[in-house]
């Protein structure tokens, strides 16, 4: 009786001691399998203008596999786990590092690898697309990671405006020649104040009568800047009336209105002197005699 009562009660203690065996082995086996690993990326702009400066840098992030018992494992950042299964920092082992740039004939010189293989600089003018290749190694493990870059083309620098051209100098305006609007008067009033069947001969002849005014002043034959004006118009009537009993009347307006010319000038100071009066009949005969030709062809010199 006594033998059946000992084993009837160390039944329960037999599975207390099963149960506690088999969940120290599960998580003998859970830490087991528990390990460090490596995840490899490249730092670094994937865009810049053709000729800046850039900078790439091989990175190593560690990371835990957890694997569950059933063979299940997931990886997980060494940061992420909030309760690592060591309280021991994961140390990364000694990695190399390759790198290699393509299209290789477009950087040949135009890069440098330094840092034992963790940096590399590039620099290049050309515009293009550029495929940085990373390799890296603990003695087992490799992976390979590539990094792209656009040389987008060099940034302008700004081009200064060009300078405002300077304005050309404006002509100093010439001095009119004196009593120049009375010689253009003569010139282009002429054939519109006299009709008259010799009206080329006419003008010629008071030309003539100007001439011999002005010869007269360059003598001394005539002393006053009055006195000048009444002799020419002496000459005039002289000279009208040798060709024609009716030049005269058709030259009237045309006299008339030399004589409102005259006046001007004089009001505005411009014939006080005998020697502007002189000048002022060059002026005239000056412009009788312009365009003869086309005076002759517009009136004709009909002869009597």
């Amino acid at each position: 009786m006594r033998k059946r009562k000992v084993l009837f009660l160390g039944r329960p203690y037999i599975m207390i001691a099963c149960f506690v065996l088999s969940f120290i082995m599960s998580q003998a086996i859970l830490i087991s399998q528990t390990f460090g690993q490596w995840q490899l990326s490249v730092t670094g702009p994937n865009e810049i203008p053709a000729g800046e400066l850039v900078v790439l840098t091989a990175d190593t992030m560690p990371y835990v596999m957890l694997c569950q018992p059933n063979g299940e494992c997931v990886a997980m950042p060494d940061l992420m786990i909030s309760e690592p299964a060591t309280t021991e920092p994961i140390a990364l082992p000694k990695l190399q590092y390759r790198w290699q740039v393509l299209p290789p004939e477009s950087v040949e010189g135009c890069y440098r690898v330094c840092d034992d293989g963790q940096t590399l600089v590039f620099s290049s003018r050309q515009i293009g697309c550029y495929h940085f290749v990373l390799a890296a190694s603990d003695g087992e493990n490799l992976q390979m990671v590539t990094h792209t870059l656009l040389n987008i083309g060099e940034t302008p620098m700004p081009v200064p405006l060009p300078p405002l051209p300077e304005p050309e100098p404006t002509p100093t305006p010439q001095p009119q020649r004196e009593f120049e609007s009375l010689r253009d008067w003569a010139t282009q009033k002429t054939a519109s104040l006299v009709r008259s069947d010799y009206f080329v001969r006419e003008k010629t002849a008071l030309a003539e009568s100007m001439a011999d005014a002005v010869l007269r002043i360059r003598h001394g034959e005539i002393t006053s800047a009055e006195r000048a004006r009444v002799e020419l118009r002496v000459l005039t009537r002289r000279k009208l009336e040798s060709i024609s009993r009716r030049s005269t009347t058709a030259w009237q307006s045309w006299e008339t209105e030399l004589a409102r010319q005259l006046s001007q000038l004089e009001k505005e100071g411009r014939l006080d002197s005998l020697e502007q009066v002189r000048t002022a009949f060059e002026a005239v005969a000056d412009g009788l005699l312009a365009d003869q030709t086309a005076a002759s062809d517009t009136k004709g010199d009909n002869r009597p």
